[in-house]
């Protein structure tokens, strides 16, 4: 695990990168973005929330860009340390956690689109 301090306005994560780890917000406020509008957050992460688990999880790419809307302290938490906790739990917590990111995934891609083209 690595704590890192980011400015307001940096990027924790942008869409497409590689999802090698997931993030825990210790100070600050976060906010998530889908590609189509990097005007306005569509999700707030605050202090003691984690984010960019549903990547990690299902072996995809970053499918929203992470940006600090404040100062920010955040804990990476690398694949091989999630994945060591997450092989040990049991398999039916394992089995929800794949289902339920599996089906925000499908339901953020569902908003983008209607974004994208109430926009359009």
């Amino acid at each position: 695990m690595i704590k890192r301090y980011y400015k307001k306005g940096e990027a924790v994560f942008r869409v497409g990168e590689s999802s090698n780890a997931v993030f825990l917000l210790i100070s600050g406020e976060v906010g998530l973005f889908f590609p189509t509008d990097l005007s306005e957050p569509y999700m707030h992460i605050r202090e003691s929330e984690t984010f960019g688990e549903m990547g990690l999880i299902e072996g995809e790419l970053r499918n929203a860009r992470a940006t600090c809307l404040t100062d920010c302290l955040v804990v990476h938490i690398e694949r091989a340390d999630f994945d060591a906790k997450y092989e040990d739990a049991d398999p039916l917590i394992r089995a929800l956690v794949r289902s339920l990111s599996s089906r925000l995934r499908d339901a953020n891609r569902k908003l983008s689109t209607q974004q994208r083209l109430a926009v359009a």
